[in-house]
């Protein structure tokens, strides 16, 4: 897979008609790879939706978005009682994650790694045994998989024997070079200050994650979308993408853009409709930009 460009799109699944929003950027654009989030109502819709437009599974690369933000957990909220509220539904920060990956200690730390691994162990299961959407990459919904403890679970399920046959070519690091960004002070200026947070927190992990990741032999894409998340506008992958390219070619590497172009018309439609962050990530007039940019690049690419 070296060499390629992923335009990818995260957030597959969550309803039918978020899901086809996500394939007309295929149909009509350069979307060619997604993610997609096992613990929806629609899992097995979604995939009859992405077999009639990819039959072959060649055309449009398969990701696990694993998921431990939003929704129901799929091991069962009685299994993994540390991860979600009193209601059964996932509710732990990024920064409570993190909280435990240093202060965990002891018997309460192994019971901690054992429930995140039986979450991960049963979403793997939902898009490969229960819905088998032909996955070969992993990556995570809101980057948790980059925190060391769920990492470090991540890699103990899929050295799993049940897992020995199934080919996880690729894993997302989720940290753009800054080297892109030096060929132009004016992009560079125009990065979101909180963008700017998230990547200096993924940054303290990703060479640690990379090396692990390079010693299975897994490749990790240069990636291009944390500068810009949620505004991967048409002007901002023409301007930047050139640079992006050069840079992972001077890596062999291959390239993923993140794209977030499936969006949602009603809160009822939310994994969890009590979220009012999810409701705006969701309903985002951003994700109709991005959409629109992955097809007017259809025209050029």
């Amino acid at each position: 897979m070296t060499g390629n460009i992923w335009f990818h799109a995260d957030d597959y699944g969550v309803t039918t008609d978020q899901s086809r929003q996500i394939l007309d950027c295929y149909q009509d654009g350069v979307l060619n790879s997604i993610s997609v989030l096992p613990n929806t109502p629609v899992l097995k819709e979604a995939l009859g939706m992405l077999d009639q437009a990819d039959p072959e599974g060649t055309r449009i690369r398969r990701v696990l978005h694993l998921n431990f933000v939003e929704g129901r957990p799929l091991a069962g909220a009685a299994n993994v009682p540390d991860l979600v509220d009193n209601t059964g539904y996932f509710d732990k920060s990024f920064i409570q994650y993190l909280r435990w990956n240093y202060t965990g200690r002891g018997r309460k730390r192994r019971a901690l790694v054992q429930q995140i691994k039986r979450e991960i162990t049963a979403q793997i299961r939902a898009v490969t045994s229960v819905c088998d959407y032909r996955i070969t990459a992993v990556d995570s919904h809101q980057h948790y998989h980059m925190i060391p403890i769920i990492f470090d679970s991540l890699m103990e399920v899929l050295s799993e024997e049940e897992w020995g046959h199934r080919e996880i070519r690729q894993i997302r690091i989720p940290v753009d070079p800054p080297a892109a960004l030096r060929g132009s002070l004016q992009m560079r200026r125009k990065v979101p200050a909180i963008n700017w947070v998230k990547w200096c927190i993924l940054r303290t992990y990703a060479d640690r994650n990379r090396k692990i990741l390079w010693d299975r032999g897994v490749e990790t894409p240069v990636f291009f979308g944390i500068f810009y998340t949620c505004e991967m506008k048409r002007e901002v992958v023409e301007t930047l993408l050139p640079s992006y390219r050069a840079y992972a070619r001077q890596k062999n590497q291959s390239l993923e853009l993140m794209f977030h172009p499936g969006s949602l018309t009603d809160r009822k439609e939310l994994l969890d409709r009590r979220s009012k962050a999810l409701a705006e990530f969701y309903m985002s007039e951003n994700r109709y930009e991005e959409a629109r940019c992955l097809k007017q690049l259809g025209k050029s690419y």
